[in-house]
């Protein structure tokens, strides 16, 4: 018995030991299931960052590019930059000359590749380090830069080396960890350590807590570590309000008239131009700037041929008119070319400066009180380095206090490379040559400028660059057309006394057309002669329409080519009683243009 006692003991005992040693290894078996994983994964390994890459992470999302680390500092490609900082491109690479361009009121900067130095204007800086880099052809940006003048919100982190950019405004779901935690690589508490959460750090939700899983939801920390958290870790989410770095755009100033602009071009090849300028101002007594065709570019080294005449200049000012010298990218000799030659003289920086140089000389020789920049026919490759030039010419102009305007064909999509927006920022005035609808050479006759193409410009213009300094120009002369079966000529271009004489020699009435603003006529003999007449009327209507855009005033191709009179219905039509509807028929016979 006893020894019966002693054997089921020991059994007794055996099998505790057994259930023991089972249920240790059943517990530790899952506890190695279901405890969490307490591996770190680094994340230069999890990202894979390496070399001379930064990561970038905007608001919440990884950006599909890679930032440049150089020189203790990171900098963005340049096409990110005008892609969210700087859509009127005021960085601008010129891969000819290896330079990068910055424009800010005032200032023109210099940077280049590799270099800590570079100019403000003409004057040499040295800086930490530079401020634009090149890696496999594309240029990058010193975010050091763009903190200062473009308000970019970031912060730079390492190991790896990773930006996190602020820049969308809209509110973002997150919450706070309500006890410590780890941010883990997937949906699982086995899944390896990306970050230790402390109590109470806030956590941004991935795509507004819209990617969960398994009880874990997508989160990036402060620092933009992004993996998953579980989400019993976390307390109540809020939306909050992103926060930006403080940045004030600067503005720029303008150099204007404190009243309406009528401004007439006069062609002139002489400096001989005091009787010119008696003519044509006792035509045009209400003119109160007169532009004369003075200088034009001579070479490619930034040289021009003058006819300027400080006689001139003095009888002008003396009739209370303000002189704004026309500069021209060609010569009546020939000898320039519009579109070749400009590029080279644009395109380089030593042209562009001596081209600025002889601009300013002039104007101060001649006590001038403005420039009107008259370059046509430009390449599409040429707009930027014309910008450019303009950008560096307002600089030596507003210091000086010197008008600064710039002639521009009506606004199209072929000739966007001209860039109003941009020019805007810098010019005083805009002036648009609304003019030549239908040119010498176009495939069908018509009107110089129709009455619903010249609205049309001017509201493309104002949508690129407001109103306020725009002045829109208006012909003071029109093509007459012959079409003799398939063939189309223009057989003259009369000013407008001639262009009356010419209808009334053919013995005919021209009748008023309502959808151009304009009379035409038409008449046989030996082929078919069309015109459309520029007079008084339609220029009142073109006028009125300036008008009721509220523009900065109206320019005129060009003096000596108007009636009498013409100027005072200019300037009646801009700042004089506007008409009842009632009383703006103009189909009478009395108003039909015919004239001497």
């Amino acid at each position: 018995m006893k020894r019966n006692f002693y054997f089921g003991v020991a059994a007794a005992a055996i099998i505790l030991i057994a259930l023991a040693v089972i249920g240790t290894i059943i517990y530790k078996d899952y506890k190695e299931k279901h405890a969490p994983s307490e591996v770190v994964m680094p994340l230069d390994e999890y990202y894979a960052i390496t070399g001379e890459d930064v990561m970038v992470i905007i608001d919440e999302k990884v950006y599909d590019k890679k930032a440049l680390w150089r020189n203790d500092a990171v900098y963005l490609d340049i096409d990110t930059v005008h892609e969210m900082y700087d859509t009127d491109r005021k960085f601008f690479w010129s891969e000819a000359e290896n330079t990068l361009y910055y424009d800010v009121p005032g200032t023109v900067f210099r940077f280049f590749p590799g270099e800590n130095g570079y100019y403000t204007n003409r004057s040499a800086v040295s800086a930490e380090r530079p401020m634009a880099e090149i890696r496999d052809g594309v240029v990058y940006i010193c975010v050091d830069l763009l903190q200062k003048y473009s308000g970019i919100t970031c912060s730079i982190y390492d190991a790896p080396h990773r930006i996190l950019i602020t820049y969308s405004d809209e509110a973002y779901l997150a919450a706070p960890a309500k006890e410590d935690t780890q941010i883990r690589v997937s949906q699982s508490i086995k899944a390896d350590i990306l970050k230790e959460v402390k109590a109470g750090d806030i956590l941004r939700f991935i795509d507004g807590g819209g990617i969960r899983e398994e009880g874990f939801i997508k989160v990036m920390s402060d620092d933009g570590v992004r993996g998953y958290i579980k989400e019993s870790a976390l307390d109540e989410s809020n939306y909050a309000d992103p926060v930006f770095a403080g940045y004030n755009a600067p503005q720029y100033s303008y150099t204007r008239l404190d009243r309406k602009v009528y401004l007439g071009w006069q062609l002139l090849y002489t400096s001989n131009s005091l009787d010119l300028l008696e003519a044509a101002v006792s035509q045009a007594p209400e003119v109160n700037v007169i532009s004369p065709t003075w200088f034009f570019l001579s070479d490619t080294d930034g040289n021009m041929i003058d006819y300027a005449s400080m006689d001139y200049v003095r009888a002008a000012h003396n009739k209370g008119l303000q002189v704004w010298a026309l500069y021209k990218n060609d010569t009546i000799e020939g000898k320039f070319n519009c579109s070749e030659d400009s590029h080279t003289v644009l395109a380089s920086y030593e042209s562009r400066t001596r081209l600025i140089d002889n601009i300013i000389n002039s104007v101060e020789t001649y006590g001038i009180d403005g420039v009107n920049i008259d370059f046509e026919m430009l390449k599409v490759d040429t707009g930027v380095y014309f910008i450019e030039f303009l950008k560096e010419l307002s600089i030596e102009c507003h210091s000086r206090g010197i008008i600064l305007s710039v002639d521009n064909y009506v606004p199209e999509n072929y000739n966007a490379y001209y860039n109003l927006s941009e020019q805007a920022d810098v010019v005083d005035y805009i002036i648009i040559m609304g003019y030549d609808e239908h040119y010498a050479g176009s495939p069908e006759a018509g009107s110089v400028s129709s009455l619903g193409w010249f609205k049309n410009a001017i509201a493309n213009t104002v949508a690129k660059c407001g109103a306020e300094g725009v002045i829109m120009g208006v012909p003071f002369y029109t093509r007459l057309w012959k079409e003799n079966g398939d063939k189309l000529t223009v057989e003259a271009t009369p000013v407008m006394a001639e262009a009356a004489s010419i209808v009334k020699r053919a013995g005919v009435e021209p009748e008023w057309d309502e959808e151009c603003g304009q009379y035409y006529a038409e008449w046989t003999n030996s082929g078919i002669y069309r015109i459309w007449l520029e007079e008084e009327e339609s220029i009142r209507e073109k006028v009125y329409a300036a008008r009721e855009a509220d523009l900065a005033g109206i320019a005129a191709w060009k003096l000596g080519d108007e009636k009498a009179g013409t100027w005072a219905v200019i300037v009646d039509a801009m700042e004089g009683e506007l008409p009842a509807d009632d009383e703006t028929d103009t189909g009478s016979d009395e108003e039909s243009g015919e004239g001497d």
